[in-house]
């Protein structure tokens, strides 16, 4: 019987856009990870800015090296980048890091022994320091209170569990499961966990192992969420729920949340929207 290797090769995925400002930070995260056995993959999207001459130089300048690949080229979007990292990692375990967040030096050797330890496990996640603009910690992000562990498929679902993104490690073998990230959504995050869920087990670490970076960009913030990323995640949940029980509820949930969020942001006309849609699927009536 084949001894399982102690030191697998950890792939560690960075899609590029704009983040000129943040990069050479989050490439030195990496670069000075106490786990050593791993590769860097950098694609700039097409940045409007100086991301990639900012990415170029943090390899060049930083003293620790590691194999790492770096390219640009034009702008095919956050799935269409992620896909093209995955072809090109070699890993047994991969991360993708925001290029405008960084990780705890110990986070993939942490991580990884946690997965080598528990074969049962398809991702690891953890907690998360909130940080500014200027790298400032301001708050703790933790997955306690909700099911961080074990089959979240329907936790996710109903609201009762999570994977916290940014602070993910998993096994490259789920791609042969469940495929990649989907191409049509630009909330990729919520559709790739739902598919790994359905078929694997997720476990965590109970303290904050990356460095999130929380600013007007992001694409979760409550204006986005109210324009956009709700209509996302309903698209998302009729695609991976085959169950009309759990599909119903899975929406109450999103209709209920958004039409609470409209409210207290006194976007009226998104509160009418969602409050509307609220109540035809608490009477069956999915649309």
């Amino acid at each position: 019987m084949q001894t399982p290797p102690t030191n697998p090769l950890v792939s560690i995925g960075i899609a590029l856009y704009n983040h000129e400002a943040y990069i050479k930070e989050c490439i030195d995260s990496i670069l000075n990870q106490t786990y050593d056995n791993i590769e860097i993959i950098v694609i700039d999207d097409g940045s409007k800015d100086a991301s990639y001459q900012s990415a170029l130089s943090a390899f060049e300048t930083n003293p620790t090296k590691r194999p790492y690949i770096l390219k640009t080229r034009p702008n095919k979007g956050m799935c269409n980048t992620l896909n093209e990292i995955i072809t090109l990692a070699k890993g047994e375990y991969i991360s993708f890091v925001g290029s405008d967040d960084f990780i705890h030096p110990e986070k993939i050797k942490k991580q990884v022994a946690y997965l080598e330890s528990h074969p049962d496990i398809a991702l690891v996640q953890s907690d998360s320091y909130i940080v500014d603009k200027e790298s400032h910690i301001t708050s703790l992000f933790t997955c306690k209170g909700r099911q961080n562990e074990g089959d979240l498929y329907e936790a996710l679902i109903s609201g009762k569990g999570l994977v916290n993104t940014p602070s993910h490690l998993y096994r490259t073998c789920v791609y042969e499961k469940i495929g990649v990230y989907d191409p049509q959504f630009r909330w990729e995050d919520t559709d790739f966990w739902l598919r790994l869920t359905k078929h694997f087990k997720v476990g965590y670490i109970s303290e904050p192992l990356n460095y999130y970076r929380r600013h007007g960009e992001n694409l979760s913030n409550a204006e986005n969420a109210l324009k956009f990323v709700n209509e996302e995640i309903i698209k998302i949940y009729k695609k991976n729920i085959d169950n009309p029980a759990l599909l119903q509820k899975g929406l109450c949930k999103i209709y209920r949340k958004s039409y609470l969020k409209a409210l207290k942001k006194l976007k009226f006309q998104y509160f009418l929207k969602y409050f509307l849609r609220y109540l035809s699927c608490r009477f069956g009536v999915i649309r």
